[in-house]
């Protein structure tokens, strides 16, 4: 549920939307969720001084209290 969401918001802030793809990953100590885009595409995510990949993190963190699991996010290019 929370890679769909992911997923969808970067579509909408991407150039190029038909790269975009999310993978989850399973760990002991929570998820990683991977999110793939273009080259082009990589600084919106990241965001001037890194303030949309931080806002992406603190969502994470709400998720985190709410079901006691721990998200991680990554950002890469295809």
């Amino acid at each position: 549920m929370i890679e769909q969401f992911i997923e969808r918001y970067a579509k909408k802030l991407a150039n190029y939307p038909e790269m975009i793809s999310v993978e989850k990953k399973d760990y002991d100590e929570g998820i990683e969720i991977t999110l793939f885009s273009s080259q082009e595409d990589i600084g919106k995510f990241i965001g001037k001084n890194g303030k949309m990949i931080h806002s992406l993190r603190s969502f994470l963190s709400g998720c985190r209290v709410k079901n006691n699991i721990n998200h991680k996010i990554i950002v890469q290019s295809r």
